[in-house]
């Protein structure tokens, strides 16, 4: 893997963590992941109408997208209230790395060596390992490690459909559209299956900032790793991605005054090493 896409996509992951800790600090989760979205609705559609329409053979990975982020985007709102960020995430971010390693000799056409498959493995497990940092086993909202399963298999399900849509399109175009469309779709849809919730712009005015600033991290978050699986392989990609839960731990260490400890640095050490194999033999 050359440098410039190695640490794209580090920068593309430390994007993806700190707006999904906006989210978890916001006072109203659903209406701030709302709005954030909106922000890059608002942005990318005057760029469309500059861009080529997608090959008709896109469109199913195109609307399959649509809809996995919807689910993505509410199960992570569910996740973030009622589950404390150093329990839920790791479960979140760790698992679906796993499903993609092991679905990949089935859904693409991409030979692992045994060294992609090892770093792949030390990341996961490293990530995993998180879960077990606190030790506070009581304060585990069971129900929140399970929207966080949820969370990770809505991943696992748009990297693998994406990584096939973009394959067969041009991946800046395919991801413009989807952001343009993405915040609109997703309102809607909460419109229609959550009508008594309504869109507060009181909430929205109090926190304008962080929704703007989550609004721009998520589109740069994404935009790396899109183009990156056109040029290695998906596994390793996703996998690399997710430390981004080195600056979630990092968050629990220095913002939330959670211990470092024993387990937190065996797992960075873990994490460090899959992502050097992934940079060295990818």
């Amino acid at each position: 893997m050359s440098n410039f896409v190695f640490f794209l996509i580090l920068l593309s992951a430390f994007s993806h963590v700190s707006w999904n800790i906006l989210i978890k600090r916001s006072n109203n989760k659903i209406i701030f992941t709302r709005a954030l979205t909106l922000v890059g609705s608002v942005l990318l559609i005057p760029v469309t109408f500059f861009l080529d329409p997608l090959p008709t053979a896109a469109y199913p990975y195109f609307a399959g997208t649509l809809i996995i982020h919807v689910l993505y985007k509410l199960f992570l709102c569910s996740m973030h209230e009622r589950s404390d960020l150093s329990y839920a995430y790791p479960v979140a971010r760790g698992l679906p790395s796993l499903i993609i390693l092991f679905a990949t000799p089935f859904i693409f056409n991409e030979e692992l060596t045994l060294q992609n498959e090892l770093a792949v493995l030390s990341i996961c497990f490293g990530i995993l390992l998180l879960v077990f940092a606190n030790q506070k086993f009581k304060e585990i909202n069971f129900a929140g490690l399970g929207f966080a399963v949820l969370v990770a298999l809505t991943i696992a399900a748009y990297t693998i459909n994406d990584a096939k849509g973009v394959r067969i399109s041009e991946p800046l175009t395919y991801l413009t559209y989807y952001f343009a469309l993405d915040g609109i779709v997703f309102n809607l849809a909460f419109m229609i299956f959550f009508r008594k919730e309504k869109f507060d712009l009181s909430i929205v005015k109090q926190e304008i900032k962080p929704i703007i600033g989550a609004g721009i991290l998520s589109l740069y978050s994404y935009y790396p790793a899109v183009y990156a699986f056109t040029l290695t392989k998906v596994a390793t990609v996703a996998a690399l991605r997710e430390c981004s839960i080195l600056l979630a731990s990092l968050y629990g260490v220095f913002v939330l005054k959670e211990k470092l400890g024993t387990i937190r640095i065996i797992s960075a050490i873990f994490i460090f090493v899959g992502s050097l194999m992934i940079k060295l033999y990818s």
